[in-house]
């Protein structure tokens, strides 16, 4: 096999997905001449020592592998078990985390050959044309890679963003029956790229660093091709949209939804899906087209009801929007999960009040569904790749700043100690109305460990 593209994520038991990043790039080398799979280790729930006896089973002439901030550790584990294990292919690493790590990583890790920064198809395909088929393009000449040379890590030039998605053949599909088997549901994706500027945001990051337009749609029809080929192939009839933003502001917008509405009418296609987007975007005739055509539920970005901590974000948003986006889906009997961030480091104890009790009142008014859910993340998590990130880091406000520890801040005292009760409140809860779930989430949780225990001791035996 020429290439075997592994996912390390975590073995999870309360939501699986497939990673449509792996299962594209594995159609689009695929499409380019060279034999290709994918080996996702979260859903075939594989340890350490599990992929790697996998993966020297195979034996690929080279691996690949996606490392995100979730997925690092286990990763890189990883590719330092299959060196030691006397793996001798070319190691790739490409995702958010290595994009944005591409030095450290290939400092720090003499097992990894290649970075792809950013998008990978076509950078991951001219570095096998390179590797494997003596193309005649050197590998200084492959844009969007990381290298050394002689001692010296090289960054090649970012490669331009890929402006006409449909040249892209449709994910493979590998585990798409693991999935539904599981009760999960499908992912599509319509759009790349984010045209907002939030500052706390890695995406925005990653497309931004490349030139090119950073939101671009597939066309309606190539992207209803492939929901139409899903429903007959699988006999599925909800899918999950994988877009950072499904659609755009005004005019532009409603006509790429109702193009997408008319679409679907016109082949007969009677599915459901879920969405996501902003609430700027969110105007009630667009969104009860797309409702008679099956939308069942919208995701929103809200990241906050504090006027103050909006600007801070750059979310160009205000409260009153945000609130005006919960009422226009409840109006129209839209089940709405939104999201929430608490406290940043500018965050104070009246703030966070103040957020609580807004939050409060919204849910007892607007989240009347029992598929309704406001997911709260009590502080906010810091990325290399955003805008938070320089801005913290020249502030001095961190606290942590390594690619592999992560990036923490300090948060003022009093905000600090509500965010623990709050903590306490909520695992409090989860024990007493769902056992079950916590003691599996424990048990999953202990799995991994040993896994880890299983590595180390594997590790001591080849010495």
């Amino acid at each position: 096999m020429d290439l075997l593209l592994i996912n390390p994520g975590k073995i999870r038991q309360d939501y699986i997905t497939e990673h449509l990043g792996i299962a594209s790039l594995k159609s689009y080398v695929i499409s380019q001449g060279f034999s290709a799979d994918t080996l996702d280790m979260s859903i075939e729930e594989l340890s350490v020592p599990d992929g790697l006896t996998r993966i020297m089973d195979i034996n690929p002439k080279t691996a690949g592998f996606s490392l995100l901030d979730d997925s690092k550790h286990k990763g890189l584990a990883l590719i330092k078990a299959l060196r030691k294990a006397g793996y001798s292919g070319k190691i790739i690493v490409g995702g958010y985390f290595a994009t944005f790590a591409a030095k450290e990583v290939l400092q720090d890790y003499p097992e990894i050959d290649y970075v792809v920064r950013g998008e990978g198809e076509l950078t991951l395909a001219e570095l096998m044309e390179t590797l494997l088929q003596s193309s005649g393009k050197v590998i200084s000449q492959i844009a969007g890679l990381s290298f050394r040379d002689n001692g010296n890590i090289i960054d090649n030039p970012a490669r331009r963003l890929i402006q006409d998605l449909d040249v892209l053949p449709p994910p493979d599909r590998k585990y798409a029956q693991a999935i539904l088997d599981k009760k999960f549901h499908l992912r599509v994706y319509g759009t790349r790229g984010c045209w907002g500027q939030c500052t706390f945001c890695d995406i925005i990051g990653m497309y931004r660093s490349s030139s090119g337009k950073v939101w671009r749609p597939r066309s309606v029809k190539n992207l209803v091709d492939e929901i139409e080929d899903l429903h007959h192939r699988f006999k599925v009839d909800f899918f999950i949209f994988n877009d950072d933003q499904f659609l755009l502001k005004g005019a532009k917008g409603r006509e790429r939804a109702e193009a997408f509405a008319s679409e679907l009418e016109k082949r007969g296609l009677n599915i459901q899906f879920e969405l996501m987007c902003r609430a700027d975007t969110i105007h009630r005739t667009t969104m009860a087209r797309l409702q008679s055509v099956g939308l069942q539920r919208v995701f929103l970005g809200l990241e906050s009801f504090d006027e103050q901590q909006l600007k801070r974000f750059n979310k160009r948003i205000t409260v009153r929007q945000n609130i005006r986006a919960l009422i226009t889906l409840y109006q129209l009997k839209i089940d709405i999960l939104a999201s929430v961030i608490l406290a940043d480091a500018h965050t104070t104890l009246w703030d966070l009040v103040k957020q609580f009790i807004t939050l409060f009142e919204l849910r007892r008014r607007y989240f009347n569904s029992n598929k309704c859910q406001i997911s709260v993340n009590n502080k906010l998590e810091v990325y290399r790749g955003s805008a938070v990130y320089r801005e913290y880091k020249s502030k001095g406000i961190l606290t942590s700043d390594h690619y592999m520890e992560g990036y923490a801040y300090k948060l003022n005292f009093w905000t600090n100690l509500r965010l623990e009760l709050f903590e306490l409140e909520g695992k409090a809860g989860r024990l007493i109305l769902r056992p079950g779930k916590v003691f599996q989430n424990l048990i999953g949780t202990l799995r991994w460990y040993f896994g880890q225990a299983r590595l180390v001791l594997m590790q001591n035996r080849h010495y």
